[in-house]
């Protein structure tokens, strides 16, 4: 825990890896205390049911749909949400504060465990599965297309380069192959609802709240905003509040192929005439979109900024290396010189 508590961690960070290493390390704790007591039962068939996400007993236990965002009982998944948390909470809190971070994984986490366990639920009871209405979902697939919107909402251009350019892909384009990749997992490989629908509903259900809910602070001259949770600014006084991003690059169709896009905009556009007719969502107005335009463009040029001085650091360390070697190259060279001589 020592790790955790290191000043270089963003706030969020500590306090998501923290929930992580608790909530997986006490069901492990608690899986093998029960193996103990009982060493006849299979140690990987134990179930602690008032922290993991199960069918059968969610009912029961609601507060579940929480803190199974944090269970896992894998190594592997474990070693990978640690790995999700850490680089994306620290990238997003500059942008939104530790606040927002927290709650973003909390209602995008919560909602679609709830939306997994119910469709779980209907789909073992029409497919008479008594066996699966005892296994575990949840963890963190609750989050991960979560983050993947969140990417491509502040950086949708920035390019990913892999293997020294051998694969260069944009931000933008990573949320739908994502989408695409689970649902042929779970079609041909697993075979089952999981993982295509917590990931589906993490997508959904982030991109709505992001789009929709979730609340900025804007200053009324500079297109600059922080979320109410952010302590950054405060002269809240002189700032008014914007709710959701109605930005043209964060429309729904924008995460589909060109080649599909004006088909789906027509569709989602339907959706969203039906919804605030229904007065499930408030609706834009001109000023709103013009403002948010901005706040994306300037979230977007912030990101470049901070990417080029990463990348200004990386090469100024190369450099220095670099010249380290050729020193102690001539500084040899020298010594076997004099040597000889």
């Amino acid at each position: 825990m020592a790790f955790l508590r290191g000043h270089s961690l963003a706030k969020s960070t500590k306090i998501l890896l923290g929930l992580l290493v608790t909530i997986s390390g006490l069901i492990l704790v608690l899986r093998y205390r029960e193996f103990r007591l009982n060493d006849e039962v299979n140690f990987y068939e134990i179930q602690i049911p008032f922290l993991q996400l199960i069918p059968r007993s969610t009912i029961y236990n609601p507060w579940v749909l929480v803190t199974a965002i944090f269970a896992e009982i894998s190594i592997i998944s474990f070693i990978l949400s640690f790995g999700i948390l850490f680089i994306s909470s620290k990238f997003v809190e500059r942008f939104w504060g530790y606040l927002e971070v927290i709650k973003f994984v909390g209602i995008v986490g919560s909602i679609s465990n709830l939306i997994t366990v119910v469709v779980a639920i209907i789909s073992n009871i029409m497919r008479e599965d008594v066996a699966s209405m005892n296994k575990p979902l949840g963890g963190g697939i609750s989050y991960y297309f979560g983050f993947l919107v969140v990417f491509k909402q502040l950086i949708p251009e920035h390019n990913i380069v892999l293997f020294q350019g051998l694969i260069n892909f944009r931000v933008k384009h990573v949320p739908f192959a994502m989408l695409v990749l689970v649902s042929l997992w779970s079609s041909f490989v697993s075979r089952s609802l999981y993982p295509a629908v917590p990931s589906i509903s993490s997508f959904f259900v982030s991109y709505f709240y992001l789009r929709f809910f979730q609340q900025f602070l804007a200053q009324p001259i500079l297109p600059v905003t922080t979320t109410t949770g952010s302590p950054s600014t405060n002269d809240t006084a002189n700032s008014s509040i914007i709710t959701g991003d109605a930005s043209d690059t964060f429309q729904l169709s924008e995460f589909f192929p060109s080649a599909i896009k004006p088909y789906l905009a027509r569709v989602f556009d339907s959706i969203y005439e039906v919804s605030v007719l229904l007065g499930l969502v408030t609706p834009f107005n001109d000023e709103m979109v013009e403002q948010c335009n901005l706040r994306a463009q300037k979230s977007q040029e912030q990101a470049s900024k901070q990417q080029k001085t990463v990348s200004a650091s990386v090469a100024e360390r190369r450099r220095q290396v670099a010249l380290q070697v050729i020193e102690d190259r001539i500084s040899k060279e020298t010594a076997t010189g004099g040597s000889t001589a």
